[in-house]
């Protein structure tokens, strides 16, 4: 598990939102985050056993200032947090902090007419993210494809983000954006 660099994310919509996170084409992880509820806390669970894997807890009731903390449930490590950037209605910015808490990377929305109408328009509208090291260099993308569930991949390639940190915060700021 996590040894690829390439991921796919499907969601699925109902009472709450059910994501499914496959490693290649086999399923590996699921959560689900209930509607409504003000303070994110959900859980990430192994495909088959259902056993938990990773918890994400916000550190503040307000998300627009909120890191998301990412624990690898088994070992009980942090694993690390995404926290959100400057806000901006054009374009999203997050940092992906490592478990010491300094920055290990990024994820850039990369195309600004399109989230200026994803957000003013339609929710519809494919989004697009640049993953970047700490550095600010390109190393990978995160890009969603027009379907009626939303369904995104996640490719990275670098040593520099831990791939449990790429792939679950992928899914948080899914969560958050509700996109």
């Amino acid at each position: 598990m996590f040894d690829s660099s390439r991921y796919e994310v499907r969601q699925k919509v109902s009472i709450g939102t059910t994501y499914v996170v496959y490693d290649d084409r086999d399923p590996i992880l699921s959560a689900k985050k209930k509607k409504f509820k003000l303070k994110e806390d959900f859980r990430l669970n192994d495909y088959e056993t259902g056993d938990e894997r990773f918890r994400v807890k916000a550190d503040s009731v307000l998300d627009v200032s909120a890191a998301y903390d990412i624990v690898d449930s088994q070992t009980d490590d942090r694993v690390g947090a995404v926290k959100r950037g400057a806000f901006s209605f054009a374009k999203h910015t997050y940092q992906l902090l490592g478990p010491n808490g300094s920055v290990v990377g990024r994820i850039v929305e990369d195309n600004v007419p399109m989230a200026v109408a994803r957000r003013a328009i339609t929710t519809l509208i494919p989004f697009s993210y640049r993953v970047e090291d700490a550095s600010g260099t390109p190393v990978g993308e995160i890009s969603e494809q027009f379907a009626l569930r939303d369904t995104y991949t996640i490719e990275a390639d670098t040593d520099e983000i831990d791939p449990r940190l790429l792939v679950v915060g992928a899914v948080v700021i899914d969560a958050i954006e509700e996109n």
